[in-house]
Formats: structure tokens, sequence, C-alpha cells
């Protein structure tokens, strides 16, 4: 019986790809299937992707005509059958033991947790050089938080498909942060923190949310559109997410742990 899915999806991903299966088949946890998504990519990368995973049958792929990561997503998760779904971009990675930690701390519970979240590292990479900056998102996330920012970034969660059975991403950016609208801040589903440092988001200039002036308009979009909420609600939402958003920004906290940087290194070979 499979318990955890891991979905992949990615276009054009020649460059991070491998790095990204790496930190994912050197899980210390093993019982999982990992489901990538070929959005029609048009470089090697489908190619690195087969042969990376040419003996493994853990490792699914599944191609589709060019219709963007959110329909990549939901392709995934359909042919998912794991019990717990998580989550994972062709340019980022896993600590090796995300599924294994993800997992126990759940056992510490007496009742099914519907959604738990990591802490993480956002990290650039540059020939030789690697930064590190920590996040450390809040214990607990709930309808009362959601609407700050977007707390808790996709390679940081798992889901409980026996508590949250529908999983549908929706074609509105950010698409990440439109779910958790619909799962913590409409249907009051919360998500705990395993406070552990367990991912490893890389920041590039080949991210679609690069241009912030674009990113700025489409969040005062998203949040003008917000159910449950007046219209002057809508607009105190906005500000307040520049306000931690930007307050963030000015408290991350940059890391040097030499474990991280050849761990990451290591996978990068």
């Amino acid at each position: 019986m499979i318990i955890v899915s891991v979905i992949v999806p990615f276009y054009n991903s020649s460059r991070t790809i491998k790095s990204t299966l790496n930190s994912i088949i050197k899980q210390s946890f093993k019982d999982f299937e990992c489901i990538i998504i070929n959005d029609d990519s048009n470089d090697n990368s489908l190619e690195i992707v087969e042969n990376f995973i040419a003996h493994d049958e853990r490792f699914k792929v599944f191609n589709q005509r060019k219709k963007g990561v959110v329909a990549a997503r939901n392709l995934g998760i359909k042919k998912s059958k794991g019990r717990f779904i998580t989550f994972l971009d062709a340019d980022d990675l896993w600590h090796k033991d995300f599924l294994k930690e993800s997992i126990t701390f759940r056992n510490k519970f007496n009742y099914p947790l519907a959604i738990t979240h990591t802490s993480y590292i956002r990290f650039s990479q540059n020939k030789e050089t690697i930064n590190l900056f920590e996040i450390n998102p809040p214990k607990k996330i709930c309808y009362k938080n959601i609407l700050r920012k977007n707390l808790i970034p996709l390679l940081t969660v798992m889901i409980d498909r026996e508590v949250i059975q529908e999983i549908k991403f929706k074609e509105l950016r950010p698409e990440d942060y439109k779910l958790w609208i619909d799962l913590i801040y409409i249907k009051r589903n919360e998500s705990t923190l395993i406070d552990k440092k367990l991912a490893f988001y890389r920041i590039s200039d080949y991210q679609r949310s690069k241009n912030k002036i674009k990113s700025l308009f489409r969040m005062y979009n998203f949040f003008l559109k917000l159910p449950n909420t007046s219209y002057l609600k809508r607009k105190l939402n906005i500000f307040k997410w520049i306000f931690f958003n930007i307050l963030q920004r000015l408290l991350i906290k940059k890391l040097y742990r030499k474990d991280y940087i050849e761990y990451i290194k290591f996978l990068s070979q």
C-alpha cells in the first residue's frame, strides 16, 4: 500500500530537475510514489528524467500537451494513490528526512492532522556560491492568519486525503495560495508546523514570480476576488499582505550551515 504521493510538474527544467529528483530518491522514508508530469517540454529535461528514474518503479512519468502547472498538478493528483499527498516543483529540494519527519510528526497526535508544514530554507546558487536564508512560519496556520501572506509554500506541505478529500488547484495565480484560501480560510482546516528545516526553496531568475510589479497587481486582483469579505476588508487584506511581505524581507535571517551547503552541492552532482 502506497502511503505518500509526491507530485512533480516540470517544463523545460533541465537545469534543476535532476537535483529535485535526487532529493526525492534519497528520502529516508521509502514508501512513496512519485508522479512526474511533463508539461510538453521542448528541451532535454524529459530525457534527463527518464534516464534518472529508469530503474525505480516508484517513479511514473505522464505527459500532457502544454496546459501549465495548474493542470499538471491536478493531473498528478488524479493519477496518485497515496493517503498523503505532497508537492515538489522541479527547481526545489527536500531534506532527506522530509517525508519521514512529516509522517512521524503526525503519529504524535491521537487525531489526524489535515495539513502539516515545515520550516524551510530559501537559497540561491551561483556556480560555487550558495546563500541560505531561513524561514520560520507560524506554528499554526488557520483562517485567522492565512490572509497575511502565503505562509506555506507547497514544497513544505503534506496533506491527509482522508481529512481533505478534494484537492484541486484553480487557474488563479498564485494557485497555491488560492488552494490555501479554499482549504484553510473558507473550509476552516488548519496546518500545523513541524519545527525543522526540511525543504529548500530555490531563488532564481527563471521563476514565474520574479517580476515584483506584476506580482503586486496580481495579488491586488487576487484579494479583490476573496469570498466572504466586504469590499473594505478586501482592501485592508491587500495592505496587510504588502506589510507582512515587506516585514519578512526585512527580518529574514541569513544562515550559514556547511551541512546544508554540502547537501545542496551533493544533490547537484
